[in-house]
């Protein structure tokens, strides 16, 4: 079972609670008789359409039914030959008669009453579905705000019946998100093509519980032992998301049911890149790379393809809880001299008024600041700087070297 499930289920938190906060065939019977098995259907394959939105319901296996003997018809079994000295001409011998009348009887009664057949019973759902993407390569590029189609493929590999699947796509948590002290969910749209056209999805991405897979039987559809179901997609990502890594999942979640530890899913992981995006070049940790009560300077370096005019620092200064603007100064180096930034609380981290010059040096600038902190937090901080361009961010980068590898 994926790790990432159990974990997820072990804290099913609505998304709105979150934000608030931050057959089978069978053999020959006794008498002779044998039930035929039901032929095999081929492998069939659908796309595009989910469904109509009614959860399907798996049909019933149907067993064909033991051809009935004959009304009054016995078996006929042959007797040896009665010789003259065993027997009157004509007559059969005792022990022979006898024999044959036993057999009669029992293949009368094995006729009749013909072994009951066991067909299998269809599964709704689980890890017998196999899921593949379509139209995105793994480690392929996605543009921020392009309109990316891919499709996902679901079939059935388990060869003992129907079973139920309830499609599910999101992206899994993002390192771009604007917003990512809480849960880092990327911004943007998701839409699945249905019969009626494209329909816009609740959620692009996935929140800290199981509630992205919850009650989404809209698309519910069966498959058949070998049968294939393709659904077309395609997402945004907006503006207000950074670049950065990030991975979009399938599953196959069993129609009406709460039970997800045999979910079969899959994972495609992209870039998400902007063309526009300036970026950190380079940064200069602090000499003791470490948290202290003592100013703690650092710098970096940034540049950006659309020029450097538009150019603005971002400085936030994040904590694990309870950090304040009061609890921590900053200052800029403007020439010579150290001036106070104004903070402000933004999405969890303390941030910094970006309205703060920096030393040019021909396509780049090169900002330097300080942190002091007016007592020792009591939990881990880091500080992580960005830069913004005309609306374009871009990755964040920690001053302490905290960068996720």
């Amino acid at each position: 079972m994926n790790a990432s499930v159990i974990a997820r289920i072990a804290k099913i938190v609505p998304l709105a609670v979150v934000a608030a906060v931050g057959v089978a065939a069978c053999g020959p019977t006794d008498g002779g008789a044998s039930v035929a098995a039901p032929a095999t259907t081929p492998a069939a394959t659908s796309s595009a359409t989910p469904g109509a939105g009614a959860v399907p319901t798996a049909p019933a296996p149907t067993t064909p039914a033991p051809a009935a003997p004959t009304t009054g018809v016995a078996p006929t079994t042959e007797a040896a030959p009665a010789t003259a000295a065993e027997a009157p001409a004509g007559q059969a011998p005792a022990h022979q008669a006898a024999s044959a009348k036993t057999d009669v009887k029992a293949a009368a009664k094995a006729a009749a009453k013909p072994a009951p057949a066991k067909p299998a019973t269809p599964r709704p759902g689980g890890s017998g579905i196999a899921i593949t993407f379509g139209g995105l390569g793994e480690g392929g590029k996605i543009g921020l705000t392009d309109l990316v189609p891919f499709s996902v493929t679901w079939t059935n590999n388990d060869a003992t019946g129907t079973r139920g699947v309830a499609p599910v796509v999101s992206t899994q948590l993002y390192e771009g998100t604007p917003c990512n002290m809480i849960v880092a969910m990327a911004e943007g749209t998701l839409e699945r093509k249905d019969a009626s056209g494209w329909k816009t999805l609740d959620h692009l991405s996935q929140g800290s519980g199981m509630d992205y897979v919850m009650n989404r039987n809209d698309g519910a559809f069966t498959l058949a032992a070998g049968e294939s179901r393709t659904i077309e997609y395609r997402m945004r990502l907006s503006q207000a998301n950074r670049p950065g890594r990030i991975t979009i999942e399938a599953d196959a979640p069993v129609p009406n049911s709460t039970d997800y530890h045999d979910m079969a899913k899959a994972e495609l992981n992209a870039v998400v890149v902007d063309s526009h995006s300036p970026e950190i070049l380079s940064v200069l940790q602090p000499a003791k790379g470490v948290v202290t009560t003592d100013p703690i300077p650092f710098s970096f370096r940034v540049s950006s393809p659309d020029g450097t005019a538009g150019l603005r620092p971002q400085v936030a200064v994040w904590g694990v809880e309870g950090l304040t603007p009061d609890d921590v100064t900053v200052e800029a180096l403007v020439g010579d001299v150290w001036k106070p930034v104004e903070l402000k609380a933004d999405c969890g981290p303390v941030t910094v008024d970006p309205n703060v010059p920096g030393v040019r040096d021909g396509n780049t600038v090169e900002y330097t600041f300080r942190a002091t902190f007016k007592k020792m937090p009591r939990y881990e901080v880091d500080i992580r700087v960005s830069a913004e361009s005309n609306g374009h961010k871009s990755v964040e980068r920690s001053v302490f070297g905290r960068d996720a590898n």
